[in-house]
């Protein structure tokens, strides 16, 4: 009986390692009912959801390309959440918002490398070779997005920035309801806010030496379309958000930066936004600019 319980544990030992390499070779990854182009769950629902807002309307040179990549296309970027979690990317630029679509809109797979984290690793049912050629695959494609993003350069009279977000939340086809486990809304911005509606151009005075933007409270009471602002906004109750604030104005404008990040800020937290930290980009090419 002792031998037919070693014979039987050798038997499956075999089977199992049979199942993983053949099962491993076509899914690479658990749980069932991930879209095998997406990497996504099917259903959609229970992982988390990140969108990045890339302003395409402020001033971009190598400089800032380069910030935006390592800030929200980098591996470094995607390996802060957790597998499976959903990655799309929504511009503005030159277009109006209902023009655009959504881009990338895919989901990280596990990278198959314990040493990152127990989450990572593969399971018995998956092998570590294949986990690493899909999670390359994603990282690659999503270095390509950023080269193609910034290929194009047009000039935009307007800047659509609240209207953007104001889209997304409108938009069916966001996929970005609390049936996801995590959501997070990223802007990468000057937050130069400007359309016909909505300026924060006017309200901070900014072609002026001495602009400065007023509190959300005055911007609020001074508003003649309050009503558009109030029925537009977004509900951002249990979504983080975080501000990449592309900064380098000149020295004199310096309160500039800090009232206008301010005004932004305070809107978010009204609309019961998690306000993360706001990254700054340095100010690089401070003294060619002015």
């Amino acid at each position: 009986s002792y031998m037919k319980n070693i014979v039987l544990i050798k038997f499956l030992i075999v089977f199992l390692l049979g199942i993983n390499s053949a099962y491993a070779a076509k899914f690479p990854n658990i749980p069932k009912g991930i879209d095998s182009n997406t990497y996504c769950d099917k259903k959609g629902g229970s992982f988390g959801h990140v969108i990045v807002v890339l302003d395409l309307t402020t001033t971009l040179d190598e400089a800032r390309i380069e910030f935006i990549k390592d800030q929200v296309f980098s591996k470094e970027f995607y390996m802060n959440y957790d597998p499976f979690t959903k990655f799309s990317y929504f511009l503005v630029n030159h277009n109006e918002p209902t023009k655009q679509k959504f881009l990338f809109s895919k989901c990280r797979p596990k990278t198959g490398d314990g040493n990152l984290s127990k989450i990572e690793k593969a399971t018995l049912f998956e092998n570590t070779k294949v986990l690493n050629t899909y999670s390359s695959r994603f990282f690659k494609e999503a270095n390509e997005l950023h080269n193609k993003i910034f290929s194009v350069k047009k000039d935009s009279k307007y800047s659509y920035i609240y209207e953007t977000i104001a889209y997304i939340f409108q938009n069916p086809k966001s996929d970005f309801k609390s049936n996801h486990s995590h959501r997070e809304l990223i802007v990468v911005s000057d937050l130069m806010q400007n359309t016909k509606r909505l300026s924060f151009y006017r309200a901070c005075n900014a072609n002026s030496d001495n602009a400065l933007c007023p509190t959300f409270n005055d911007f609020m009471k001074n508003l003649s379309d309050k009503d558009y602002l109030i029925a537009t906004s977004p509900n951002g109750t249990n979504i983080n958000l975080k501000l990449v604030y592309l900064n380098n104005r000149c020295e004199t404008n310096k309160s500039l930066d800090k009232s206008l990040k301010k005004l932004w800020e305070n809107y978010f937290e009204s609309r019961k936004f998690r306000v993360l930290n706001t990254i700054h980009q340095t100010d690089i090419n401070i003294l060619e600019d002015c």
